[in-house]
């Protein structure tokens, strides 16, 4: 028998966003303690909850070092400085000291320990698991001894894939810890959100994959010279999704706020298929020089090997090579210089480039397989952005916080 139940929602529009979650009027005020602040997800997911502050009235923002919070919203939010490094008892007797109390918590911290010298970015995937476990079980442990119950913990994750013969990922231990955590405390649920490359727009924040290529663009205009793809044609052209920050904050709040969703694992991303090569003419239109696609000399292309899939990547250059050339460094330092900017590309090269390059280079569909939007989208979850109108909103942002120049043009998107 068919099943011809209807259920009508209220959706909204915000800006770009749109297919939004509306939510009942309440009178009970929430509070939220949002770990991880200063990076990019939680950045994103303060802006998201103090568009509420009927709802959210309090929110604490967890992090090491103190990031801007705008004097629109600061009354809303309190820093707590913590490193999660530290024990339980101490970070406990931090959380004491700030008054925090939380309803709910959105745990998106995230630690990048520095590769072994001459290997890439991930390639100490054992310490990556280690320290990234570390800072949320020493979280998790800390909230019983300050006498935080939360409803509902919160965090980033990936699908799972087997070990071996892939590496350690960190993300399956913390979702084994979180599941723990809520077993030994079962008035609290979980959710685990699970993206793609994240899209937004903070400064210092590690992977952000756009940041390197508005520099990479920026200088490629100053030296008048093309805008150069790395990858080869299957990196032009697969088909991906990615994942705006700020969608992710309004999924983020939605999985916490409906019942339907709780102890419930969903993916994250705009919702349409993005490829570099759609976007490659756009960004190179935007500055206002020519651009070139892979190589067709097959000569050119260096080839990373792995045994498990996708079996390998291929590369015409490296961007991180490119940051390192004096005269690369020399034109940022005039292009700063002339438009005052205030954030140094260079300091880190790996942790700063290298996300950026994988992503461009990367050929294999598992951004598409893992981020199947269909189970939030049953639960009644409609949101969407246009990728593109997120990129166009994050350079310009970009610009406004002195991190690149402003570029010329931008054009609209059809």
């Amino acid at each position: 028998m068919a099943d011809d139940t209807h259920t009508i929602q209220a959706i909204k529009t915000v800006g770009i966003y749109h297919g939004l979650p509306t939510f009942p009027q309440s009178n009970e005020p929430l509070s939220a303690l949002v770990v991880g602040a200063s990076g990019i997800s939680g950045q994103h997911m303060i802006r998201v909850l103090s568009q509420s502050p009927q709802r959210w009235t309090k929110i604490h923002a967890l992090s090491r070092s103190p990031r801007n919070i705008p004097a629109t919203i600061a009354s809303l939010v309190t820093h707590v400085p913590i490193d999660l490094l530290k024990s339980p008892e101490e970070i406990a007797q931090k959380l004491i000291d700030g008054d925090v109390k939380a309803d709910y918590i959105f745990f998106s911290a995230y630690l990048q320990p520095s590769p072994p010298p001459g290997e890439p970015l991930w390639s100490n995937s054992d310490e990556l698991d280690r320290v990234n476990s570390s800072i949320l079980s020493n979280f998790l442990s800390a909230l019983p001894i300050a006498q935080i119950q939360p409803q509902l913990p919160m965090s980033e994750s990936d699908s799972r894939l087997p070990s071996p013969p892939y590496p350690p990922n960190f993300y399956y231990t913390q979702e084994d810890l979180l599941f723990s955590y809520c077993k030994l405390h079962p008035s609290t649920s979980w959710n685990v959100i699970r993206p793609c490359w994240i899209l937004g727009v903070v400064p210092g924040a590690a992977m952000n994959i756009l940041f390197p290529l508005a520099v990479y663009a920026s200088v490629q205009k100053f030296l008048e010279e093309s805008l150069d793809f790395p990858g080869d044609w299957q990196g032009w052209d697969k088909e991906q999704m990615q994942s705006s920050a700020m969608l992710i904050g309004y999924l983020n709040e939605w999985a916490a706020l409906s019942p339907a969703a709780k102890n419930q694992a969903f993916s994250a991303a705009d919702g349409g298929p993005w490829t570099w090569g759609f976007f490659w003419p756009i960004l190179a239109s935007w500055c206002g020089i020519p651009w070139t696609g892979p190589a067709e000399d097959e000569k050119k292309y260096t080839e990373i090997k792995m045994g498990v899939p996708p079996r390998g990547l291929r590369y015409s250059f490296s961007l991180t090579k490119w940051a390192k050339q004096p005269h690369v460094q020399e034109a940022w330092s005039k292009i700063a210089q002339q438009n005052n900017l205030l954030v140094d590309p260079f300091g880190d090269l790996e942790q700063i480039w290298e996300p950026t390059q994988i992503a461009l280079v990367s050929s294999w569909p598992w951004p598409i397989r893992k981020t199947r939007l269909d189970k939030a989208r049953k639960m009644g979850w409609h949101g969407y952005v246009d990728t593109l109108e997120v990129v166009r909103q994050v350079f310009e942002h970009f610009s406004e916080l002195k991190m690149i120049p402003t570029l010329p043009k931008f054009g609209g998107v059809d």
